[in-house]
């Protein structure tokens, strides 16, 4: 028998971590699945798309070198290539309209992108500056199955008109190959990993232009030739980084990818490519925020009661939307309709620049008991959220509920307050569910059920009370709240009904 802590345990320990599927202990693990999602064009495709005719391009600045790092379709079009230099793009397409390239923007789209990405996965690992990388094997059960998870994915991509290169592989150094190579693969398992990483040409590896050079002036041109070389000849003549990538891609080392934190509150912002002159305007990227949140809240479990819509302008004070909902949600269809209705409503000062979302109070969403056998039967909205929908449009001093007064008469016992969360007054005698508006004479049989509840109040005004109340029953089996008048008490009243 192997010593617990000889060669064997860590043999086996290193099957775990590499993704094998067996433990030193004999359970069977789900096989890791990579899904790589590749934004060539984010720089581009984040920036305005009413002028979708007019060539733009994103320009890099490299040293005294100015290139094209991204164009759009209109600028592909006209022979516009990422890479180019900027004079040759300027001869090719005189009117091409620029922007620079920003590093700090392109970091916040890709954070939002990796918020979105947790709608599909809880293990979401970001990969500057263009490449998200989720692990989806756990996911794919509630999908159901690879292929609708990735139309899931696909569909929003389209809507936010953002251009994706997709690979799914066993090992996340080859799914990040893949998608950055523009090659849509989807490998299962390791077997057909090794065959479609075989014919691999090596230009496509993230190596340094020193290795990539050697490796051109070798004659190696695939993968296969490449992996065919011994591992200390290959180690000696371009160091390390080579041969552990090379490891990390075909999975013989362990590639272990850190998984996103969100943060304890959400604020994302956007900047707006083009000043947006009237609210109209926002629909899209506030879309897009909202998607953030939507993974947000969905990571975390929770929904917001609370969210904060800033408008920022040019050399101007913020503009700051509260919106305020019943419940907590987390249901982002809801949250735009609300949103887009408030904002509708907002003329605005000044045009914006700048819009964000900020959660201002989050909360554990209420559970609701479903149905397991009508799962896939459309739901309707919950009285919260139209409610919710009537407070945006008419304005949160438009509703009204009744809600318990601090006053032992019964007749003044309530109050009308707004439709938001009302501390309740502390424990209180049992109350009919049917207060008549005028109390009668009771001059029916009845049977008394409880002590007297004496109630003296109101000596102050016009109301002052006297009285001695009980719940009491008719043979019929009907329950009332009755009372005696102190200064009459032959006369019973009935004053409310139970049941």
């Amino acid at each position: 028998m192997a010593h617990p802590h000889g060669p064997g345990r860590h043999r086996a320990v290193l099957r775990l971590f590499s993704g094998g599927q067996q433990t030193r202990f004999g359970q069977l693990l789900t096989p890791m699945l990579w899904l790589a999602l590749h934004f060539p064009q984010l720089p581009i495709d984040r920036q305005d798309h009413s002028d979708a005719d007019e060539p733009r391009a994103v320009v890099l600045q490299e040293g005294p070198r100015r290139r094209i790092l991204a164009c759009n379709a209109v600028a592909t079009a006209s022979g516009v290539r990422p890479g180019l230099a900027l004079k040759n793009a300027y001869a090719i397409v005189p009117d091409l309209v620029t922007s620079d390239y920003d590093e700090v923007q392109q970091q916040g789209h890709l954070e939002q992108l990796t918020l979105w990405a947790l709608n599909y996965s809880s293990w979401v690992s970001p990969e500057p500056p263009d490449t998200i990388l989720l692990e989806v094997a756990a996911s794919l059960t509630l999908f159901g199955g690879l292929e609708p998870l990735l139309e899931h994915i696909h569909r929003h991509v389209r809507q936010q008109r953002l251009t994706l290169s997709y690979a799914v592989a066993p090992v996340p150094a080859a799914a990040l190959l893949f998608a950055r190579a523009g090659k849509r693969q989807q490998i299962l398992d390791r077997q057909s990993l090794a065959a479609k990483l075989a014919t691999v040409p090596v230009t496509w590896l993230p190596l340094d232009d020193f290795t990539l050079k050697g490796l051109r002036q070798s004659g190696i041109r695939t993968l296969a030739e490449l992996r065919a070389l011994p591992a200390a000849a290959l180690t000696r003549r371009f160091g390390s980084a080579c041969t552990t990538f090379l490891y990390k891609l075909d999975g013989r080392l362990p590639d272990p990818r850190a998984a996103y934190q969100a943060a304890e509150t959400f604020s994302q912002a956007l900047d707006l490519p083009l000043e947006a002159p009237d609210t109209a305007a926002l629909a899209f990227p506030l879309n897009r925020l909202l998607g953030a949140l939507g993974g947000y809240l969905k990571a975390r479990d929770l929904g917001v009661r609370h969210l904060d819509i800033v408008l920022s302008h040019h050399r101007r004070p913020d503009t700051r939307i509260a919106l305020m909902f019943l419940d907590a949600t987390a249901n982002t269809r809801h949250l735009f309709r609300v949103a887009t209705e408030r904002l509708g409503k907002l003329v605005l000062d000044a045009p914006v620049i700048r819009l964000a979302l900020k959660s201002a109070e989050l909360a554990d969403l209420p559970r609701q008991g479903t149905d397991l056998f009508l799962k896939n039967k459309a739901q309707g909205s919950t009285i919260e959220q139209v409610l919710d929908r009537l407070s945006a449009r008419l304005g949160r001093g438009a509703l009204y509920t009744a809600m318990p007064g601090d006053d032992h008469r019964p007749e003044k016992a309530w109050m009308s307050a707004l439709l938001e969360h009302q501390p309740l007054p502390g424990l209180w005698p049992a109350r009919p569910v049917w207060l008549l508006r005028e109390p009668r004479p009771l001059n029916e049989t009845v049977q008394l059920h409880t002590l007297p509840e004496r109630i003296e109040n109101g000596w102050w005004d016009d109301a002052d009370v006297r009285r001695d109340y009980f719940i009491a029953s008719t043979r019929d089996g009907a329950y009332y709240w009755v009372y005696r008048l102190r200064q009459a008490p032959g006369q019973l009243w009935l004053h409310g009904l139970f049941a």
